[in-house]
């Protein structure tokens, strides 16, 4: 079993009255976009974000383009990413 850790954000209350906002849906796209971050910093491999966020490869490569992130890195370690495919 793989261990998590939580993390707190503390928001304004009226963030919830934003259209289409629930607790889950924020919760979602904060993980979401903190793991998109970790890749474009070169942190985590693709691979590996694809597997915590339940995606496969390719359909985590999509997300960076919407967070203005390029999925291309210079110094990407490639045998790190084929690791986890």
């Amino acid at each position: 079993m793989t261990e998590t850790t939580t993390v707190h954000l503390d928001l304004p209350d009226d963030i919830l009255a934003l259209p289409n906002q629930t607790s889950e849906s924020l919760r979602a796209l904060a993980r979401e976009a903190l793991i998109v971050r970790l890749y474009d910093q070169g942190v985590i491999t693709s691979g590996w974000a694809a597997q915590t966020l339940g995606l496969s490869r390719r359909e985590f490569l999509d997300l960076p383009g919407a967070y203005r992130v390029s999925e291309f890195d210079e110094s990407m370690d490639v045998a790190a990413e084929a690791r986890y495919g």
